[in-house]
This record gives C-alpha cells, sequence and structure tokens, in this order.
C-alpha cells in the first residue's frame, strides 16, 4: 500500500503531459504552425528579399575545406559586393601569412598560391572560386552564402508542407522543363519575419546531388546601414559529384559598406608559373 500512491501520481502527471504534450514539450511533442499557411511564392520572396538587402559584405571566418588530397583549416578574410566582385585571402595556418590570394573584379579573376609559388587568370564565373576553394560557386553566389540566403532554381513552381518536427516550412520547387529540383527549408519557430534559410539541396534530372547548404546558429547583424539583417553562425556546403566541400564558422560580418573596387583587382607579381587550373564544372 505504500507504493500505491506515488504510483497514482505518477499516473496523474503523464495523463497531463499527455493532454498538453503540444504545449508543454512533455516527450518532444510536435510544433505547430503558429501563423496562416503561407505560400510558395511569400516563401521565396522572403528569401529572396535576404538575398536582395545585402549590396556588400567583409567577413572573417574560419573555413575548412580540400587543398589536393589535403584537408585544411584556415582563416580566410572575404570581401564581396554584388555584380561578381570577391576577394579572398586565405592564412596559412602555420606561419599566419597569406597563403593564397583570390581576386573577381566583376569580369576577369586573378589566383596568386603563394605556397606552390604560382598563378592563374580568366574569367570571372563560379570556376573562378573552385581554384581556392575547390567548390564552384558565382561570386553573387558566394555573397547569398555569407548573408545566409540561398540561390533558387530558375523559373520554380511547387508546393510547402508543414515538419512538425523541425517547426520548418519545407518547399519543394522543380525547374521549368524538370531539369532540377530544390527543397528548401526554412525555420518557421521565429514565425514569418524570420524563415531562416537551414538547408538547401538542389538535385538534376537523373536524381543526383547538384549541390546541399546547411546553416546553423542564426543570429542579427545590424549593417552600416543600421538595419539587422539574420546571418547564420555555421554553414556547410557540398557538391558530391565534384567530391567537394567548405565548411564555414562565420567570426565577423560587416554589412552594406561602401568598398574600394580597387581591391578586386590582383596583379600577379613578374615571373611567376602558372599554376594547374581546376578542372571546370559542368554546366
Amino acid at each position: 500500500m505504500g507504493i500505491a500512491a506515488p504510483r497514482a501520481g505518477m499516473r496523474r502527471v503523464a495523463l497531463v503531459c499527455a493532454a498538453l504534450a503540444a504545449g508543454c514539450g512533455c516527450g518532444g511533442g510536435a510544433v505547430q504552425r503558429a501563423y496562416p499557411q503561407p505560400t510558395v511564392e511569400e516563401l521565396l520572396a522572403h528569401v529572396r528579399r535576404s538575398g536582395d538587402a545585402v549590396k556588400s559584405y567583409v567577413a572573417e571566418a574560419t573555413m575548412d575545406y580540400w587543398v589536393g588530397d589535403q584537408r585544411v583549416k584556415a582563416t580566410v578574410y572575404v570581401m564581396g559586393e554584388r555584380g561578381a566582385r570577391v576577394r579572398f585571402n586565405a592564412m596559412s595556418p602555420a606561419t599566419d601569412t597569406t597563403a593564397a590570394d583570390l581576386a573577381c573584379n566583376g569580369q576577369e579573376f586573378a589566383y596568386i598560391d603563394y605556397h606552390h609559388e604560382c598563378q592563374l587568370g580568366g574569367v570571372c564565373d563560379r570556376n573562378a572560386i573552385a581554384q581556392l576553394l575547390r567548390v564552384s560557386m558565382e561570386p553573387d553566389d558566394f555573397l547569398l552564402l555569407a548573408v545566409g540566403s540561398v540561390p533558387i532554381i530558375p523559373r520554380p513552381t511547387g508546393t510547402v508542407r508543414w515538419d512538425e518536427k523541425r517547426g520548418a516550412e519545407v518547399v519543394e520547387l522543380v525547374s521549368e522543363g524538370r531539369a532540377w529540383r530544390q527543397t528548401l527549408v526554412l525555420d518557421g519557430r521565429g514565425g514569418p519575419e524570420r524563415w531562416d534559410v537551414l538547408e538547401s539541396v538542389v538535385v538534376d534530372a537523373q536524381g543526383q546531388v547538384e549541390w546541399k547548404l546547411e546553416n546553423k546558429g542564426f543570429g542579427a547583424v545590424t549593417g552600416v546601414d543600421g538595419r539587422p539583417y539574420r546571418v547564420p553562425e555555421a554553414s556547410h556546403f557540398s557538391q558530391p559529384k565534384q567530391k567537394a566541400d567548405l565548411q564555414v564558422r562565420w567570426k565577423q560580418r560587416t554589412l552594406n559598406r561602401d568598398l574600394d573596387r580597387s581591391k578586386f583587382t590582383l596583379e600577379a607579381p613578374a615571373g611567376l608559373k602558372r599554376c594547374e587550373a581546376r578542372k571546370p564544372a559542368a554546366p
């Protein structure tokens, strides 16, 4: 008889938790959408606005990426401006000096590998960034990565559903002609004011992953214009078909500062040999 009372009490607690599971969190209940169901167009407009609002950025980050057959984790200073302008300074972990320098001025790129004493130049496109980081990405798409947005496949149509486990909007898109499919996962726990991009996956017509982006730890950064912008603390971008991925832990970011465009032009010292160019990504 001495044990019966505690058991009865436990049963009462269990019943209360079962009745209030959605609200009290007992046992990790489902997360309900706390606002009217949005349309695909509303969600995509939010994602595009978050990227379009930022014209430039200056950042310091720790980047983890492939160089040849070795994995490198180093401090990288990067700045960019809409219009295919970007500049990377990758530091040597051993000496804290510049190991590699990459600049895109909107039309052409220049790359200097100080470790191997070589240089490379060419058209400023998604293959330019691949010379340093192996991942191929348009310079303006790297801007989106830095500010927590993401590129959207061309002329998409799709559907949206609510993920109760993650408290997120899941948007399934298909491009015109069905050449590409994209899945977006947007955090819905903060309401429509946020809709942070937690994940984006693009697959080709054969169902193979073209690229995947994962973001974590969103927080607010105040731009030079005085506006708050929600940006991730960490990002992971991967391209399985190229056996390439980039892990970024963002340290500092300054948004919408007026930048000196001369910084996006780099001249290689005379006499440097030509670096071996990375194979261009498939169109």
